[in-house]
């Protein structure tokens, strides 16, 4: 972990350490992407696109690609404040050789040369409408753990094959969390982590899976000046960076016929538009304001460390169990498609789409998340079971008890309780409702 000078930046830094351990934001991406653009007619009514691999797509456009990822560099560069230049010896070149032309994109864009693309849609286990050949979860992702990826199943596609628009960004926008943006660090221990240029990773586990992918899907752009003054930090992420990467690839891939890419680069590009969403990954300490903080400190600094250690532990507990509760309701909902749970309606509502700019992450999304986060974090301590998160003694992760959640919540405080946790949960995600659908929108309907 990076030195700091003033212990305040080690209590916020100590805070995320532990709280993006599992920096997963929102559980199941696809039964919150499909609902979104399930509204947009240019979708639905969109041909179906035959599926081909990333390497064909990279060996057709190798030459135009090196345009379109400098023009996307020289975009991060400016507009991006905290960005970390790109390498220039990492720049996408045209070479013509296709043995390595995937792992030389994979570096140009410094996102893990390792992770997979196989051919596939995830659709929720038991609900696929036909038989396919099936594709386990360690063939999709490079985690360690796939235990969450058991609500899905994969089922092949065969090259040439075709898959609906709204399959193929449904089933990629959970893809970043299989293992994208794992070891980019120098910290992390991989070899690309010391070539990609972006330093000692800020916040985060770096010795962790999801910890150390924690820059890329966080994004703290509203916190005090005090906090920044003293943890500036927090202005290392790149959630910016990869939205509007993956924004330039599909609509590229669209440009030059790929429409398959085209559509799976979109749910890339949706899942960290989706995350923003998500209070405790655009507010450092939810239900912690600055002057506790910077009394916890002042105890920390005099030798009690107790007040700061047990911070770390509720605040981490509420994040994992707000994503368990949002995991369980969206299951339960899909599958029976119950258009009356509040959250599922919300994605599903039909709103005015608004322009789409480089600045609607931040200023919308994240901000709407942020604003939403105190009130969220005192509903979970209101309603959530007391152990689950206001004992610091428990380590919630560890729970497998926590997949009762719901009926815990019901039990205790009634089936409103549950409503409204769905309620607050449901006004977090209107944003990504909203922006979603014009991030697709600014996709296939670019500006001249």
């Amino acid at each position: 972990m990076r030195h700091r000078a003033c212990l305040l930046a080690l209590l916020v830094q100590g805070m995320i350490f532990s709280t993006s351990q599992t920096a997963t934001a929102w559980e199941h991406h696809p039964l919150l992407t499909e609902p979104v653009i399930s509204t947009m007619p240019e979708i639905n009514s969109a041909a179906p696109a035959a599926a081909t691999s990333l390497e064909t797509f990279l060996i057709a456009e190798e030459a135009d690609l090196v345009t379109l990822l400098a023009e996307v560099e020289t975009w991060a560069r400016s507009a991006l404040p905290s960005y970390k230049p790109r390498p220039d010896s990492l720049a996408f070149q045209v070479t013509g050789t296709a043995t390595d032309i995937r792992e030389r994109f994979f570096r140009a864009i410094r996102v893990n040369p390792n992770i997979k693309t196989p051919l596939y849609l995830g659709p929720l286990a038991n609900n696929s409408k036909q038989a396919k050949g099936l594709l386990a979860p360690g063939d999709v992702s490079i985690l360690g753990d796939t235990s969450n990826l058991s609500v899905f199943q994969f089922d092949e596609l065969a090259a040439g094959e075709s898959a609906s628009a709204s399959d193929i960004v449904g089933t990629a926008s959970n893809e970043p969390d299989y293992g994208l943006d794992i070891g980019l660090f120098e910290d992390n221990n991989t070899d690309f982590g010391q070539v990609y240029g972006f330093g000692v990773q800020p916040f985060g586990n770096p010795g962790l899976d999801y910890g150390s992918q924690a820059p890329f899907h966080m994004g703290f752009y509203h916190e005090s000046p005090i906090v920044f003054l003293f943890a500036s930090f927090l202005k290392e992420s790149y959630p910016e960076y990869r939205i509007h990467l993956f924004k330039s690839l599909s609509e590229f891939a669209f440009e030059h016929g790929h429409n398959y890419w085209g559509w799976r680069f979109m749910g890339w590009g949706l899942h960290y538009l989706c995350d923003l969403s998500m209070p405790y990954h655009t507010t450092a300490l939810p239900g912690v304001g600055t002057l506790r903080m910077l009394i916890i400190n002042l105890l920390d600094m005099i030798g009690w460390s107790t007040p700061k250690d047990n911070a770390v532990q509720l605040s981490s507990n509420r994040h994992v169990a707000l994503e368990t509760f949002e995991g369980i309701v969206m299951v339960d909902a899909s599958r029976i498609h119950d258009t009356e749970e509040p959250t599922l309606a919300a994605l599903l509502e039909a709103r005015t789409i608004p322009p789409y700019s480089d600045t609607v992450p931040r200023a919308n999304i994240a901000k709407a998340s942020h604003s939403l986060s105190s009130k969220m974090d005192k509903a979970l301590t209101k309603y959530m079971p007391a152990r689950f998160v206001t004992d610091p003694s428990v380590e919630l992760g560890d729970l497998s008890e926590r997949y009762q959640i719901v009926q815990m919540i019901e039990a205790e405080h009634g089936i409103a309780a549950v409503t409204k946790i769905e309620q607050l949960q449901a006004e977090a995600l209107t944003s990504f409702a909203i922006y979603g659908r014009s991030y697709a929108t600014a996709i296939l309907h670019p500006a001249k």
